[in-house]
């Protein structure tokens, strides 16, 4: 039977099959439970006390996001010696608003993605640069609150190390000094090439586009080799086992997290069963929280430490600052594919 046409005189109390809505609306192996374009606002936050298969999208993460909200709060306000405003404070800012932010986009967008086309790729172009902004303020505050501890970056406990493998020519304060300089810098151009791609992956003409975008947010993780590297080389598990623990944990979830978002499992097992609660994305979502929950184990571990025996305290230019200048190269990304889309989203 061929798709019926999409129609805007819908009931707006129906939801509707795949084949009822636009193409850019139709989830793989998701059958039925969409709901009509052009709702109003009023009837997009309606719909989330509804069945339908966007609902736990949105409580997979609003939930997480108000749990966030009160971590923080008794982080900063509460729990913490220290005035909110401590220059130690500024690399957990900067983590805070990208968590933060990644949660409340990604629920913004899953709300009211059925407001018209050119909204719904709007939102989610947000979402992509939100998800790259949250990786680079995890390099912030790496950078600052677990690297400068990891025996691997000391040049006092590596240069012997070295040297009793052969390797006598190596300068690696050197070496550290650059990798201290580039890390931030590295970071910030891949959440910008993160952002780009998946954004590009949006096209009618991509072919693996839940894929390249899994592939493509994998890649700033790249920036925590050095403690992988670490728990290699020494006993990490000894000498910190918070870290260890919830690093490779969140690491796993993540891994579960890639594996529902590129499969469509369980949908594409049982098309239809799962269209309203268990599909794939839900799953993803809650285990990217799960990821998310232990990092933030370590690293308020990491700002304990650091504020035991600061080496420097960091400075408004090397955390904020680059998260506004990232804010605005992300706000540019954006702008840029929101002119490029076609006539037939600009409804």
């Amino acid at each position: 039977m061929p798709p019926q046409p999409y129609t805007r005189d819908k009931d707006k109390s129906s939801l509707l099959r795949w084949d009822e809505v636009p193409d850019d609306f139709v989830e793989c192996f998701i059958l039925s439970g969409y709901r009509r374009l052009h709702l109003t606002a009023q009837e997009c936050l309606a719909s989330i006390f509804q069945p339908t298969n966007e609902t736990l999208n949105f409580w997979t993460h609003f939930i997480p996001l108000v749990l966030f909200v009160s971590k923080f709060y008794q982080v900063f306000f509460l729990g913490n010696e220290l005035p909110f405003h401590h220059p130690a404070l500024l690399p957990l800012w900067c983590y805070a608003s990208g968590v933060l932010l990644t949660f409340a986009m990604s629920c913004t967008a899953h709300v009211f993605s059925c407001r018209s086309l050119r909204l719904r790729a709007a939102f989610f172009f947000l979402d992509y640069a939100c998800i790259s902004y949250y990786g680079f303020a995890s390099t912030v505050a790496y950078s600052y609150y677990l690297l400068p501890r990891l025996s691997l970056l000391d040049p006092a406990v590596m240069t012997p190390y070295l040297q009793g493998l052969g390797w006598q020519g190596v300068d690696y304060s050197m070496l550290m000094g650059l990798y201290r300089q580039l890390v931030l810098p590295v970071a910030f151009v891949l959440a910008v090439t993160c952002t780009v791609a998946c954004c590009r992956s949006r096209a009618e003409d991509c072919s693996y586009p839940f894929a390249i975008r899994t592939f493509v947010f994998a890649m700033p993780l790249s920036m925590a080799c050095p403690v992988m590297i670490e728990s290699l080389l020494f006993d990490l598990s000894r000498k910190n086992p918070t870290l260890f623990v919830y690093f490779y944990r969140r690491y796993f979830w993540l891994v579960v997290a890639a594996f529902f978002n590129v499969s469509k499992i369980p949908e594409r097992i049982q098309p239809g069963l799962f269209d309203i609660i268990g599909h794939s994305h839900q799953l993803f979502h809650i285990f990217t929280f799960l990821s998310i929950y232990d990092q933030m184990h370590y690293v308020e571990q990491g700002l304990d430490e650091f504020l035991r025996a600061p080496q420097h305290y960091p400075n408004f230019q090397g955390t904020i600052g680059y998260m506004l200048l990232l804010t605005l190269c992300l706000g540019l990304v954006v702008r840029t594919y929101l002119k490029g889309l076609t006539n037939t989203k600009q409804d």
